[in-house]
């Protein structure tokens, strides 16, 4: 069961080539199934413009731990120097209430 989800906003910077920036995207997914309490991730845009990273993890802890390394690893280099610093939210959450099939 999912226990934590970590969603960020942001936007990328207009310099960057989407297919560039989905390829990051692709590059850092590897990355963080290499890591300890990693579930899954979904990576959206919006029709304002602005992406969503939704991640799932076993905990808050293990998605903060994955920080340290996302941030000292080539492919999460990259990643992060596609964003818009300015235009960038964070959220950790713990999941209270999930339905995963239809009535």
């Amino acid at each position: 069961m999912i226990m934590a989800i970590e969603v960020v906003i942001f936007q990328i910077r207009p310099t960057v080539a989407r297919a560039d920036f989905l390829q990051a995207v692709e590059e850092t997914t590897t990355l963080l199934k290499t890591q300890e309490g990693f579930l899954s991730r979904t990576v959206s845009q919006a029709e304002s413009g602005e992406w969503l990273d939704i991640l799932y993890w076993e905990s808050i802890d293990a998605a903060k731990a994955a920080i340290t390394v996302f941030q000292t690893d080539q492919a999460g280099k990259r990643f992060s120097d596609y964003l818009d610093g300015e235009h960038f939210q964070v959220f950790y959450t713990d999941v209270v209430s999930e339905s995963t099939e239809r009535a």
